[in-house]
C-alpha cells in the first residue's frame, strides 16, 4: 500500500465541527500528520493542538496502510480508548466504529502508528 489520506472530525463545544486532513505514512512506528487547513503531507505538523474543548466523533480513511491502525495520544500520554483499527475506519464502511474520545481546549493531539 502507498500513504493514505484521513478525514479527522472534532465537535467542539461551541458544536462548530472542524474536519482535520491527516496523513498516515506507508509504515507502522510513524506519527500521523495533520493539517487544519488544507491537504496534509509527509511535512505538515505532527501534533494537532486543539482549538476549543472538542470530542473526536469520527476518523475515516480510504484504504488500510501498512501500518494496521494508531494510538491517539493527549499531551504525549495515550488516551484510553484512543486505539484506532483502520480497518474498521474505512471511508467505504457505513456503519464505521464511531468515536467519542475528549479532547480540552489547548491539548495537543497525536497519534503513532502500529502493526
Amino acid at each position: 500500500m502507498a500513504a493514505q489520506q484521513a478525514t479527522l472530525t472534532l465537535v467542539g463545544k461551541s458544536g462548530r465541527s472542524y474536519a482535520i486532513d491527516v496523513h498516515a505514512p506507508d509504515a507502522a512506528n510513524t506519527q500521523l500528520c495533520f493539517n487544519p487547513s488544507g491537504a496534509a503531507a509527509a511535512t505538515s505538523p505532527n501534533t494537532l493542538r486543539v482549538p476549543e474543548d472538542c470530542v473526536i466523533t469520527d476518523i475515516s480513511i480510504a484504504a488500510s496502510p501498512t501500518a494496521t491502525g494508531a494510538v491517539l495520544y493527549r499531551n504525549s500520554g495515550s488516551i484510553i480508548g484512543g486505539a484506532i483499527r483502520w480497518a474498521n475506519q474505512l471511508d467505504s464502511l457505513v456503519n464505521r466504529q464511531k468515536l467519542r474520545i475528549p479532547l480540552n481546549a489547548g491539548d495537543f493531539l497525536s497519534a503513532v502508528q502500529f502493526t
